[in-house]
């Protein structure tokens, strides 16, 4: 019964887990799924003649390249993302922080909402920032720390804003938002004294243009920028979302997999106490046989008995899957979606598989000989 348990609550949470980061990550992509690119440098580290040097520094885009992005006919709004490294002091002090370079559009492009405050404004060298959900917590012991300060590299920034916390990186960035701390582009190439390191940059396309048409149309001008090497990916933000959700469905797939094997063992130990049983009770079985029950009344009874522990066994794996989706959902920042028609089926495939491996105990129970079964000590 354990193993059905086990292999029930198990598939269904994990499902539902799937289901829950699916969903978020499908929301988040909507706004700007059919209308914002991603450019970003890509170099073939195994080409000859590319070393680790080149490979490194071939991750940001220059200011060249943000300038080459925002002149592509059907490109409305272009949004360089970038990084720069310094520690961070407010009440808590981060040395490693996330700093993500960026301008006001970022919002009107990524389109995610900001829990708490605003996002900063396109004010030449604004000391405002907007710090992502986790890193709030972090750095502030006020749960929303609207209007109060932190230091980064000796300057002074104000919380404008916390972001909503997000389920994946817009894009596929590559970069946990909810640890990171957005400040002004422009204030940041003053503080560095050069440009940021850009290892990103959004393009929002205007209206009724085709993603087909702007995307051929950056790969050209950027490849053409760079001496015609294609050093440089353009991809949309639908792309990315069904390559996380095809990672996704692999992932579920695996879980049914190992839900099979659980159901197996599960099914082997009801199998084995049914033998056990048999074996045990097998003067029980001459009795009943000796006064006139027939092989089919047995073979009922102890099937009877497997289907028992069967049923039971996958009502609790429900019970518990859907208690620990709950107490997921309230004490936990996944938001695990049930799936019903896995919360059907599976105890289905549980409850067939523990009465398939309840009938050869119960033959072998029917089949009892009862002068033998009674002269059994």
């Amino acid at each position: 019964m354990v193993g059905i348990i086990i292999g029930v609550a198990a598939v269904i949470i994990v499902v539902s887990i799937g289901e829950g980061v699916k969903q978020q990550v499908s929301t988040q992509t909507a706004n700007f799924a059919n209308n914002v690119l991603s450019v970003r440098a890509s170099v073939n580290r195994n080409a000859p003649g590319v070393s680790s040097l080149i490979a490194s520094n071939a991750r940001s885009l220059s200011s060249g390249d943000i300038e080459t992005v925002r002149g592509t006919t059907g490109v409305e709004l272009t949004v360089p993302v970038g990084s720069a490294v310094g520690a961070v002091q407010a009440d808590h002090s981060i040395n490693d922080p996330l700093i993500v370079t960026t301008t006001a559009d970022f919002i009107k492009v990524v389109k995610h909402p900001i829990e708490y405050g605003g996002f900063f404004d396109s004010e030449p060298d604004s000391r405002t920032a907007v710090l992502g959900a986790s890193i709030a917590q972090k750095l502030f012991e006020d749960n929303v720390p609207l209007g109060q300060s932190f230091t980064f590299r000796g300057e002074k920034f104000m919380v404008a804003g916390v972001f909503k916390r997000f389920a994946s990186p817009p894009l596929s960035a590559g970069s946990d938002y909810n640890e990171a701390v957005f400040i002004p582009y422009t204030t940041a190439r003053t503080l560095l004294g050069t440009d940021p390191a850009t290892y990103q940059i959004l393009a929002k396309m205007s209206a009724g243009s085709s993603v087909d048409t702007v995307t051929k149309a950056l790969e050209t001008r950027l490849v053409a920028a760079h001496g015609d090497t294609h050093d440089i990916s353009v991809e949309s933000a639908k792309s990315n979302s069904d390559s996380s959700n095809e990672t996704l469905r692999l992932l579920t797939m695996m879980t049914f997999g190992v839900a099979v094997i659980a159901f197996l063992v599960g099914g082997v130990g009801i199998m084995n106490v049914m033998l056990v049983s048999v074996t045990e009770r097998t003067q029980e079985v001459g009795l009943r046989k000796a006064i006139g029950a027939t092989n089919q009344q047995i073979l009922r009874q102890f099937v009877a008995e497997a289907l028992v522990l069967s049923v039971i066994g996958a009502v609790i794996g429900v019970v518990v899957a859907l208690i620990s989706i709950g107490l997921m959902r309230l004490y936990t920042t996944l938001q695990p979606v049930p799936v019903w028609s896995v919360v059907v089926l599976v105890p289905l495939a549980a409850i067939a598989s523990g009465v398939l491996f309840g009938t050869f105990p119960a033959a072998k129970a029917a089949a009892k000989d009862p002068i033998e079964a009674l002269r059994h000590q």
